[in-house]
């Protein structure tokens, strides 16, 4: 049964296993979210809008206020809603009840991410925050779990001028595709501007609204490193679907996903746990489980057993 308690002027209603709480008690403080690319959030606007948004956030508690720690996107659309008249009372929250530094939070955005993943770019500024805050490249790759050529990625990007930056943010070429120049061009910046424009104009050209590797020019397409067939097999799949607006865009968004974390170097295992398990229903088939019991000896056997266990007879020897 649900109880009610009292707070800022609002109630907050405490369920099972989390609480529903006004948006407006959420304080949302911008310069804790790595996130840039928002996807599309008047879609999940809508979404929540017809189905209440089922995927809790997660906040902490900070001088007595409730500050969002995950789910900047679901909060955005949440209060997009609000903005266009629409009555949202209450939202489904998590509270983390653990009390972490601002590095370990920082951490959190690598490693727990229930929404939308984080692009390359956002990753390497949560690496970036964590080399400020004086944290070795053996040091990341050890808390995060990731592979270290891939933080060794990520580090690379947060030295990007700030043109190819935007670049990638726009969507006018791949991370990776940048990264593979990077290692060709090393710190030449004008070299790196040069070979970037044009795998985007290789691109344009060949009708293809963002540079992938295969635009690079044939040197640095070269150094692409190989995924298995399975991967390039699902990258052409993404590119031809790329510019296309007739995509059902629930089966592209698992490709993409499977894709993103297979660049992240996140386990298959674990990748196949987060994805495609229903944790509701793996909670119900966990309590159905009957106890287990060991099956019934028979007697021959339990008699065998009671001679093995009773204690060896001493020999009297005779004077």
């Amino acid at each position: 049964m649900a109880t009610t308690k009292k707070t800022t002027g609002t109630s907050m209603v405490e369920l099972k296993n989390h609480l529903m709480v006004s948006p407006l008690e959420i304080v949302v403080d911008e310069k804790l979210n790595p996130r840039q690319e928002y996807g599309e959030v008047e879609e999940l606007m809508n979404s929540i809008i017809e189905n209440g948004l089922r995927n809790p956030i997660k906040v902490f508690r900070k001088d007595g206020k409730l500050h969002l720690r995950e789910g900047f996107r679901r909060m955005r659309a949440v209060n997009l809603a609000i903005k266009s008249g629409k009555k949202i009372e209450r939202v489904p929250v998590l509270i983390d009840e653990r009390t972490l530094t601002n590095e370990e939070r920082t951490l959190e955005f690598l490693i727990n991410n229930d929404g939308k993943p984080f692009t390359m770019l956002e990753q390497a500024d949560v690496v970036g925050q964590l080399i400020k805050f004086g944290w070795k490249t053996t040091e990341v790759v050890k808390r995060t779990g990731k592979a270290r050529g891939y933080i060794e990625n990520l580090i690379m990007l947060t030295r990007l001028p700030k043109v190819i930056e935007n670049y990638i943010r726009e969507g006018k070429i791949s991370a990776h595709a940048v990264i593979q120049i990077l290692r060709e061009v090393k710190q030449d910046e004008a070299k790196l501007i040069e070979a970037v424009e044009e795998a985007i104009k290789a691109a344009a050209a060949s009708g293809k609204s963002k540079a992938t590797p295969k635009h690079l020019a044939k040197s640095n397409e070269e150094k692409e490193p190989s995924h298995g067939k399975f991967f390039k097999f699902c990258s052409v799949i993404t590119d031809a679907l790329a510019d296309r607006k007739d995509i059902d865009a629930e089966k592209l968004s698992i490709l993409e996903k499977l894709l993103i974390r297979y660049e992240n170097g996140q386990p298959a295992k674990q990748v196949a746990e987060e994805m495609f398990i229903d944790k509701a229903k793996k909670a119900a088939i966990a309590k159905q489980k009957p106890a287990k019991t060991t099956p019934p000896k028979d007697k021959k056997a339990a008699k065998k057993e009671a001679v093995k266990k009773a204690p060896a007879k001493k020999k009297v020897t005779k004077k």
